[in-house]
């Protein structure tokens, strides 16, 4: 007869292994999220920095009254999926699988809507900034805005 099989415990080995995968994969979540916060932005810049690869601002024509405006980008946010957060004129928007938080500025200026994405973390966005802006740009333009800026 033969010893007991080695296979098995190598396979039991393995599983072992990966039963942290989840626990380590939330921590740097957490982690990532917490070491962020100093770099988010809270005021409208005016202009994104020179070389910056991470930052997108552009400005949109369009007559739209104010509360209107903030209730139309607060769904637009919710729309997103489970991982925006909303106050008004300032979204934080995160990547779904890797969580990497996005700052989004907007304003109404009567008749001219800035918006401004500058991802938190890195130096290159791999134009995630570009995109969502003209995702915002392109909801905000298919609208059918019922009230005028005063």
């Amino acid at each position: 007869m033969s010893g007991p099989n080695q296979a098995g415990n190598v396979g039991e080995n393995m599983d072992s292994k990966w039963q942290w995968a989840p626990a380590l994969y939330v921590a740097g979540l957490l982690l990532m999220n917490i070491l962020s916060i100093p770099f988010g932005v809270s005021e409208m810049p005016e202009e994104c920095p020179e070389d910056s690869m991470n930052c997108d601002k552009r400005t949109i024509a369009l007559d739209v009254g104010e509360e209107e405006f903030h209730a139309v980008m607060e769904e637009w946010a919710h729309d997103r999926s489970f991982t925006t957060t909303f106050s008004e004129g300032h979204i934080v928007d995160r990547t779904l699988f890797m969580q990497f938080p996005d700052d989004i500025l907007y304003s109404n200026e009567c008749g001219e809507i800035e918006l401004f994405s500058k991802s938190r973390l890195g130096r290159s966005d791999l134009g995630v900034n570009s995109d969502r802006l003209d995702e915002i740009e392109t909801y905000l333009l298919e609208y059918d805005f019922e009230t005028t800026c005063q």
